[in-house]
């Protein structure tokens, strides 16, 4: 870690250790106290970039962050946006994908469907 890990940084890996699930900057900003926005995005940037979380892409209205414990994959519901954590085999995909001349280094699944969620 080249960075100091201040209170506002340690607020804001806490939040995402703690929740369990995908927040955006957004949902982090209303979370913790006394830190503007901007902050926090700054912070998300360099988190990802020492990969100490993950930004997940889901082609949501926003870019989401989360802390994984465990490598996993996304599931998305097109009806509500609730995320869903699922686990597979990294060595069955690579199998599966079998690119040629390629070396693979991370593999990011993301599923699209819905969800048992009953829209109101």
């Amino acid at each position: 870690m080249n960075f100091k890990l201040t209170k506002k940084r340690q607020a804001i890996l806490a939040l995402l250790k703690n929740s369990g699930t995908t927040l955006s900057a957004q949902d982090i900003f209303e979370r913790v106290d006394d830190m503007d926005l901007t902050t926090v995005y700054r912070n998300l940037d360099l988190f990802v970039k020492e990969k100490m979380i993950t930004k997940v892409v889901l082609n949501t209205d926003e870019d989401l962050y989360e802390y994984q414990s465990e490598p996993h994959h996304h599931a998305v519901c097109t009806d509500c946006n609730k995320v869903i954590h699922f686990s597979a085999c990294t060595e069955d995909l690579e199998k599966l994908l079998r690119i040629k001349d390629f070396n693979i280094e991370n593999i990011e699944v993301t599923v699209r469907g819905t969800c048992r969620h009953k829209r109101v």
